[in-house]
């Protein structure tokens, strides 16, 4: 299969705004997106090009952030071999660590990979694989997420034997003795150099928390889900009181044995928002500002990194900014893999809040204070739906396909209401 085209037909999925130029970017990205499928390469397995255009290969930290892209355009398959292959590569002898990278015939990528001792290790993507992994459940309702042994055997292990042998600090928090090798283990995404010396950090410690949280909300193994509930609500308390650092008015981006770190980092700076780890209120407000500011003044060199922003920002309902990030990343028109993969999710259920919840029901949030944003056919679980948001005065759901009634938590304006939606039917909430 050649790189320009895609398997089967388009996906249904389809998108559109009152915005032009948010609009017709969407096209683009899923273009872009599909002629990364190698599934029908010889010898390959399920699998998308998840790294750099110069390495055919896919990595655990972009396939983390491509999945939901890749479900809404319907690579599921290609998400549950990927995600199974690290899963599966997180050994007793690799201390747990998934793989960093496997090349599309499922072999470990030599480049980050010389023996079970020595190859490329970040601890967010240990947190992220298993976080993802369930995230791909709630949208697909595919049980093997949850009842495969590869899976169960990962989420046990990332709770009862990863974090405490790489409990570094005696805090419950993961991570690494710092971070200038990272064939030796690195606590965080930043490769720079500009946090040599720390050992947990901030996406550490926000990814890690994700992941509890998910554990905790589905796994179907009432000790492991308690305790990850008690693991989850240990980090956010240790977040909330030990990484607030009032004197410059935001929180640390790491900590080691000897020092906190307050400086700007990239991810470990934005992580805590991308997963939702700041509690909401004025320290929140002056951890977005700073972020703000400090992108500003030294915007990251690799747009990888501008990837996360849209997400940070919508989380906190900053959507100015959120959307001014998007239009960074369809103003890049950037070849790398995880642009448009995240470009598709960022338009079609981060301007639209639609996130599936743990207990079945599926919420929306306009992004748009002004115009209109409909995305149709959108994959959730056995069906396809539609959601339109007109600016924040009313929003439309519609289960276009599917057996079952949907359970609809709709924010729209002030407001939050709960509505069932039969299949074929549409229903409208107004602020």
């Amino acid at each position: 299969m050649s790189a320009s085209s895609h398997p089967g037909p388009l996906p249904d999925l389809r998108f559109h705004c009152s915005d032009t130029p948010l609009e017709q970017c969407f096209d683009w990205a899923v273009s872009q997106s599909l002629s990364r499928v190698r599934s029908d390469d010889p010898g390959a397995i399920p699998s998308y090009w998840a790294g750099l255009t110069d390495r055919p290969m896919f990595y655990s930290r972009d396939v983390s952030h491509q999945a939901l892209g890749a479900h809404l355009l319907g690579l599921d398959r290609e998400n549950h071999s990927m995600l199974r292959h690290f899963a599966a590569s997180a050994t007793a002898a690799r201390a747990y660590y998934p793989l960093w990278a496997f090349t599309f015939d499922g072999a470990p990528a030599a480049i980050d990979y010389v023996d079970d001792t020595r190859f490329v290790r970040e601890t967010p993507a240990a947190f992220e694989i298993a976080e993802k992994s369930i995230e791909q459940y709630l949208w697909t309702g595919d049980d093997r997420y949850l009842t495969d042994p590869v899976f169960l055997d990962y989420y046990r292990n990332l709770v009862r034997e990863f974090v405490p042998r790489h409990d570094i600090l005696g805090t419950g928090v993961a991570g690494e003795r710092d971070t200038r090798d990272i064939f030796a283990g690195s606590p965080t995404y930043n490769e720079a150099s500009d946090a040599a010396g720390m050992q947990v950090a901030g996406d550490g410690i926000a990814s890690q928390w994700a992941a509890m949280t998910a554990i905790a909300a589905v796994v179907p193994d009432p000790a492991l889900a308690e305790e990850a509930r008690e693991s989850a609500d240990r980090l956010r308390a240790h977040f909330a009181d030990g990484w607030w650092d009032e004197a410059h008015g935001r929180y640390l981006t790491g900590v080691s044995a000897d020092r906190a770190y307050t400086e700007f980092a990239f991810e470990p700076s934005w992580f805590p928002a991308v997963k939702g780890l700041l509690p909401r209120g004025e320290r929140a407000e002056a951890h977005l500002a700073f972020l703000d500011a400090s992108l500003e003044r030294r915007p990251p060199v690799n747009i990888e990194a501008f990837t996360y922003l849209p997400e940070a920002f919508l989380a906190y309902d900053h959507d100015t900014t959120a959307v001014r990030w998007i239009r960074h990343l369809i103003d890049s028109r950037s070849d790398y893999p995880e642009v448009p993969f995240t470009v598709v999710s960022h338009l079609c259920t981060g301007l639209t809040g639609v996130r599936p919840r743990p207990d079945g029901a599926l919420e929306t949030r306009s992004h748009l204070a002004d115009g209109q944003v409909e995305v149709t056919g959108l994959p959730y679980r056995s069906a396809r739906i539609s959601v339109r948001h007109d600016g924040r005065e009313s929003t439309t759901l519609t289960v276009e396909s599917g057996t079952e009634p949907l359970r609809w938590v709709a924010h729209v304006g002030g407001r939050t209401v709960s509505r069932l939606v039969e299949p074929g039917r549409s229903t409208t909430v107004g602020a």
